[in-house]
């Protein structure tokens, strides 16, 4: 006969057991997130529309990026300058909108690189920094250039409509075409509204 210490022992391991696969299971198991312009999120195994997105847990670099700037020294953030105002002057795109997407992209992180799979400070896609000719995307002054001038290109393809080259900028300028405006997605209005505040604080950086 066991004794009781004994059996809810066993029960305490099997429970544990059962818990394990489950966990197990649901890893395996693709969950999608979508979130409404009224904040309402909703989960699903089957996407019903483009707004979905794979959900997955945030890495250490996405929570310290994606929902601020973390506070960084004056030194630190004015490390690029150079680089920025010459790639500025180079493609016609605001110095301070550059570091805006600098610090909202890497948090000034040159070796930064996401899930998704784009690097340095201003994030570019392998495959967009292959098309922009930028041969090392974790060089800080080729990251810029090509950044810089792809930022240019979105400002061109939407005149007068600053929101809406840097929602393409984070989105891919489709997603904008294709929604006539900034994509419902919670990520893309967040980055919007973020890059845009920076943009205000970091006009003072070039005046000089």
């Amino acid at each position: 006969m066991l004794r009781a210490g004994t059996s809810k022992g066993r029960a305490a391991g099997l429970l544990a057991a059962v818990l394990a696969f489950a966990l197990a299971r649901a890893a395996d198991a693709q969950i999608f997130v979508y979130k409404d312009v009224y904040g309402r999120t909703y989960f699903s195994d089957t996407p019903q529309h483009e707004g979905f997105t794979r959900y997955q847990p945030k890495s250490e670099y996405e929570l310290r990026s994606a929902s601020h700037t973390p506070q960084l020294s004056t030194r630190y953030t004015r490390a690029y300058d150079p680089a920025i105002k010459r790639a500025s002057r180079e493609y016609g795109v605001s110095a301070a909108l550059v570091k805006a997407v600098i610090a909202a992209e890497s948090a000034f992180d040159p070796r930064a690189i996401s899930r998704k799979g784009a690097q340095g400070l201003m994030q570019l896609m392998p495959d967009t920094a292959k098309h922009l000719g930028v041969d090392d995307a974790l060089d800080p002054w080729q990251n810029i250039d090509g950044g810089t001038r792809y930022l240019g290109q979105m400002i061109e393809r939407f005149p007068g409509e600053l929101e809406l080259a840097v929602a393409a900028y984070n989105a891919g300028p489709e997603a904008v075409t294709r929604h006539q405006g900034i994509p419902p997605y919670e990520e893309t209005r967040g980055y919007v509204s973020r890059v845009l505040r920076l943009y205000k604080k970091y006009h003072a950086d070039f005046r000089r």
